[in-house]
């Protein structure tokens, strides 16, 4: 296969723990046996606003009219569309960042052609995109696999291939023998390892599939994109 572009999205909002064990994610992706090109994108210094449901994606069928961040920061994750995405973030509150949350919040106005007839783009095609998640906690269970859970909602919803790495996926802790740094946690950084591989490894295959099945691939996403017709509601 050619060049595999491996991307590592940081939502914490420091240059910290968080950047540590996506940043070793990347570098074992790596050193998979192709080509990989290892993209790392920092939420640290932007600015993200929420979702307000304006509506504006949907009526008037356009991208985000917010003026912020968000617009540069998911064209550096998804153009071109990733062979493979690794989403990092601290535990706050026993969830994802606010600020990661707010990323993934206004991404339905990239989903929206799904639903709008005549939307000008449509939604972006994460089905052979390789995914995974991690999470670093002040605790080993202190909201680590909860936070870890969310971001991959996330991913499904955006259409990925997800992989999990020891349950569901890198999951690490900061506060080790006294020293408030992950890599002080030798599971920890195994796991962000063990995360990039497994996303370099997925997304090899997936890209294996697809050239295998070259002559009939529209077929098959013409089969995949087929609509069911609703079902009336029982009275």
């Amino acid at each position: 296969m050619g060049m595999m572009r491996i991307v590592g999205l940081s939502g914490s909002p420091r240059h910290g723990n968080t950047e540590i064990l996506v940043r070793e994610a990347l570098t074992a992706a790596a050193e998979a046996p192709v080509d990989v090109e290892a993209v790392y994108v920092s939420l640290a210094g932007r600015k993200i606003e929420p979702c307000v449901d304006c509506q504006v994606c949907a009526t008037q069928a356009r991208p985000c009219i917010k003026q912020d961040d968000w617009a540069t920061t998911i064209d550096e994750v998804l153009n071109p569309i990733p062979d493979g995405l690794i989403i990092g973030s601290p535990v706050y509150f026993f969830g994802e960042t606010a600020l990661l949350r707010a990323l993934f919040e206004r991404c339905t106005s990239l989903l929206k052609g799904i639903w709008v007839e005549d939307f000008p783009t449509p939604p972006p095609d994460l089905s052979r995109t390789a995914a995974a998640a991690i999470a670093v906690g002040y605790h080993r269970h202190g909201g680590v696999e909860h936070t870890i859970g969310s971001l991959l909602h996330w991913l499904m919803v955006m259409g990925c291939a997800c992989t999990g790495v020891d349950y569901i996926g890198g999951s690490a802790w900061q506060r080790v023998d006294g020293l408030d740094t992950v890599r002080s946690d030798p599971i920890g950084m195994r796991n962000a390892r063990a995360t990039g591989r497994r996303v370099a490894y997925l997304a090899n295959l997936l890209h294996a599939g697809t050239a295998h099945v070259a002559e009939g691939v529209d077929d098959w996403v013409a089969y995949r994109n087929l609509e069911e017709p609703h079902a009336a509601n029982p009275e």
